[in-house]
């Protein structure tokens, strides 16, 4: 359906409903509608930024925006059709205004507008077995990102839902307990971002039909879902696809005692367009309670991906078994066995591995822990080839950005120029662009993808995917053999850990050991805890000892937290945080400093006020170093169904010769009726 019929759908219910609102009693019934609970709202807002840019000696960029806006809102919340057990839904409307204003080195534009939204849903039959819903909506936004940038997001959704519960008719049939969701809809998003001088546009239309159904058994469950989503990238049509995604749980207990589970998972997922994909997988997992304090566990795992690079197909068993001594000490041992047939031949690795955990009580509080195990593993290689394919390894952005904070990719001796980031946000496959929305830092044998602040693609938290070609002996064959232990001790106000990790590659068949490692790591943490009245602090120190055969590092780390809280309406905290690395293999230095001070408080009056002042600094001998300087002020006051907020946000961003500077305030009024 076009989004216009559904504004006039929307807006003739709603004249429809506020007609019979103002009717006698007879007039709703003759025409069978019952109004429901009316609210709504009206919002009066101006807001101000300024943004100043700078590179080197060159000329200054400054751009300045205001905007002023009115937005009312109304909705009816229950309205009927005969009765509330046939037909009952709710309607909103969305109306805003905004006339804006922009300054760029001299020149001005100024434009107006209107950005309307909806919301309708209705439910038929809602207290029946088997009941269905529409449902659609509509909204478009404005978002101001960190430093200047500014998205708009126009959004609609609209679709129809079925449901069918346990007590259908099914139940007479023979088929007890069954429930499912049948739900098609179809969703248009439409983004624009503009900051620093660039621009991202999105376009997508996707439609969407899945289901989902659960049929429970005396002692079982099994639990399938299907979706077929077609999503049509209309801002860049080589990029639309389609995805498939299909999967059945079951689950059983069963035995004498019913003292054993059976779990088996079967999932498959296909992609079409750019970067075809097919992935199958079965897990088949039984676990057995001997004693309550003993159990094993039998796992079988079988995974099938087929992509461009070619199919690779993967056999895990594992044995689990765990026993429990008393309540102070827990033994666990572990055999697995890995077959993987690739595109370019075969790899394997069989492993056995052994923890020791020990905990006890102290006096005064206190509690002392002890960790120690082994592992084992022999690897394999029987390839063709010295290079091998990744595609799509989910990693997630950091939140926050900035600061070198990243993520490493899991396989060692990736190839730098083969590296592909795709951003997944809300679905879709939105592609990055290196030293723009990320950058590589090579780490010994591995790589670090460090998404950068500025990046108008990836936002805090976005799910990403990586393909990338690293490199491997084709006929490698080596044992890996790593031992560990750990302690410390924890009371109230004092706690003390250690440990130790190493790990000894030893040749036993092939060529090139320089694909071989050894590695040791230490590390000791001091904590320091207080509480006196209302103040509460925690003070640590943490120093870490990596050695190995291509990276080497010593790394220390201190963080503290202070906050007072003399009541239950008022906060203030500081929190510091400060790290240095020094690689001496190969020589680097990292080193970052961040601190924070928040206060929160909810005074007389209805008046509530949140202060934040921030700073985050990130040097590195082999990037830019990185600046942040961050103030808000936000005041919020409620008076009734009145309400004020007003927001002051200051915010400086300085990496290598790049400096931004961002001044922003906003003040809105809210009448809620």
């Amino acid at each position: 359906m076009r989004q216009g019929t559904w504004v006039i759908v929307a807006t003739g219910t709603m004249m429809a409903l506020s007609m019979l609102r103002s009717g006698e009693t007879g007039a709703q019934e003759l025409w069978g509608l019952r109004v429901g609970t009316w609210s709504g709202e009206v919002e009066t807002g101006y807001e101000t930024e300024r943004q100043q840019t700078r590179s080197g000696d060159s000329q200054e960029t400054d751009l300045t925006h205001r905007r002023q806006r009115e937005r009312l809102s109304i909705r009816n919340q229950g309205f009927s059709v005969l009765d509330p057990r046939l037909f009952t839904g709710s309607l909103g409307l969305t109306f805003d205004l905004f006339r804006d204003q922009d300054r760029s080195d001299g020149t001005a534009t100024s434009r107006q507008g209107k950005l309307t939204g909806y919301s309708f849903d209705a439910t038929l039959l809602a207290e029946k077995p088997y009941s269905g819903t529409l449902f659609a909506n509509r909204n478009q936004n404005f978002l101001i990102q960190p430093f200047g940038g500014r998205t708009q997001i126009d959004f609609e959704h609209h679709g129809a839902a079925f449901r069918l519960r346990e007590d259908s008719f099914l139940k007479d049939w023979g088929i007890p307990y069954f429930s499912s969701n049948l739900r098609t809809y179809q969703e248009r998003v439409k983004e624009s971002t503009t900051g620093l001088g660039q621009t991202f546009q999105r376009d997508e239309l996707r439609n969407v039909l899945s289901f989902d159904g659960h049929k429970g058994f005396e002692t079982a469950d099994l639990d399938l879902r299907y979706e077929f989503n077609d999503l049509h990238n209309l801002a860049f049509v080589p990029g639309s696809f389609q995805t498939q995604t299909a999967s059945l749980v079951y689950s059983q207990d069963f035995g004498p005692a019913l003292n054993r589970r059976w779990d088996s998972r079967l999932s498959y997922f296909t992609r079409t367009g750019l970067g075809p994909m097919t992935f199958l997988t079965a897990d088949e997992q039984v676990r057995v309670d001997h004693y309550k304090n003993l159990f094993t566990n039998y796992r079988y795992l079988f995974t099938s991906v087929d992509t461009q690079a070619g199919t690779t197909i993967a056999h895990n068993g594992i044995f689990h078994v765990q026993h429990r001594l008393g309540s102070n000490l827990t033994t666990t041992a572990l055999a697995s066995a890995l077959r993987q047939q690739l595109p370019a031949g075969t790899r394997g690795s069989d492993a056995g591995q052994v923890d020791f955990n020990y905990q006890r009580g102290l006096p005064w509080d206190g509690q002392v822990f002890a960790h120690a195990g082994g592992r084992y593993q022999l690897d394999q290689n029987n390839l063709r080839a010295s290079q091998i394919s990744v595609i799509d390894e989910a990693h997630g952005a950091p939140s926050p950005l900035g600061g070198g904070a990243g993520f490493l990719l899991n396989q060692p001796f990736g190839i730098v120029s083969t590296i592909v980031v795709v951003d997944t946000r809300g679905g879709a496959r939105l592609p990055t662009t290196p030293g723009v929305d990320y950058d590589i830092v090579a780490e010994g044998d591995l790589i670090r993808i460090v998404p950068l602040l500025g990046s108008l693609v990836i936002q805090p938290g976005d799910p990403l995917v990586v393909g990338y070609t690293y490199e491997i002996d084709p006929s490698l064959k080596y044992t890996t053999a790593s031992r560990w232990f750990s302690g410390g001790v924890d009371f109230r106000w004092i706690a003390f850990s250690f440990g130790h990790e190493q790990s000894d590659q030893t040749l036993r068949a092939g060529s090139d050991s320089r694909f071989l490692e050894d590695r040791r790591k230490d590390t000791g943490q001091l904590v320091l805890r207080g509480a006196w009245k209302a103040l509460q602090g925690q003070a640590s120190v943490a120093v870490s000892r990596y050695d190995a055969t291509r990276l080497a590092y010593t790394q220390q780390r201190f963080n503290q937290i202070v906050s007072f809280r003399p009541g239950s309406n008022f906060i203030l905290a500081f929190n510091a945080e400060e790290s240095s690395t020094n690689f001496t293999l190969p020589v680097r230095q990292s080193d970052t400093h961040s601190q924070r001070l928040t206060l929160d408080w909810l005074a007389p009056g209805g008046w509530s006020i949140t202060a934040l002042v921030g700073r985050r600094v990130y040097k590195d001998s082999l990037l830019p170093t990185e600046t942040v300087n961050e103030k808000s002020l936000r005041a919020r006051l409620n008076y009734g169904k009145l309400e004020i907020v007003s927001v002051l946000a200051l915010n400086d961003r300085t990496r290598g010769e790049f400096q931004t500077t961002d001044r922003r305030l906003d003040l809105r009024m809210i009448r809620r009726f």
